[in-house]
């Protein structure tokens, strides 16, 4: 299945059998290669049958929740529930799932990648990052969510102002405050060109 969208005024395309993003006919990296700059070596030692069904389990819960937020459907998921149950206590809503940005350098794209909820509370317009992982590792989601919030605004034009973590894992339901560090998402994005440029 390929999915596209108009962004910045051209054309971003989505491979799901291959997971590959291309932007006006040139094939981007995803958001997650530049993170692996950092963390490559995160899941080094786990099985690939154990990542593979935690992958399955991550992917039922990002569906619930986005059908429960976009077709109003309800599972008996009980990720979905303390999802449900976060929103109430935080009071937070939801305003896009599953959002396509692309990320530039000096208007060159250099990335592309999906960002799970784009939020808002009060007046102000976040970004969420769903995890089911056993820990929840707060560097890695501060890093990802500081690079998908360049990306949708300069994708979209509007500014994010607060980032955060959704934590759920059977009974944890957690709402995890980020923090916006935009030099360290810059520097991330160097490093990674630095190392692209240098395996050329």
């Amino acid at each position: 299945m390929v999915e596209s969208w108009e962004i910045a005024g051209r054309t971003l395309e989505f491979i799901e059998e291959t997971h590959t993003y291309i932007y006006d006919g040139v094939i981007l990296p995803s958001i997650t290669q530049i993170l692996k700059t950092k963390f490559g070596k995160k899941y080094n030692g786990i099985s690939k049958e154990i990542l593979n069904k935690a992958s399955q389990r991550g992917t039922e819960v990002h569906k619930a929740i986005e059908d429960y937020e976009t077709k109003g459907s309800e599972t008996e998921h009980k990720e979905l529930r303390n999802y449900k149950f976060l929103k109430k206590q935080f009071k937070f809503e939801c305003l896009q799932n599953e959002i396509p940005v692309v990320l530039f350098k000096d208007d060159k794209p250099i990335a592309a990648g999906r960002i799970d909820l784009v939020l808002k509370e009060g007046n102000n317009v976040g970004i969420g990052d769903i995890k089911r992982t056993s820990t929840f590792d707060k560097e890695y989601v501060a890093y990802q969510t500081n690079l998908y919030r360049l990306g949708y605004q300069q994708s979209y034009g509007t500014k994010i102002s607060f980032l955060r973590g959704v934590h759920l894992r059977n009974d944890v339901r957690k709402y995890i405050e980020l923090p916006i560090n935009e030099n360290m998402a810059m520097e991330l994005i160097n490093k990674y060109l630095e190392k692209e440029n240098n395996n050329e």
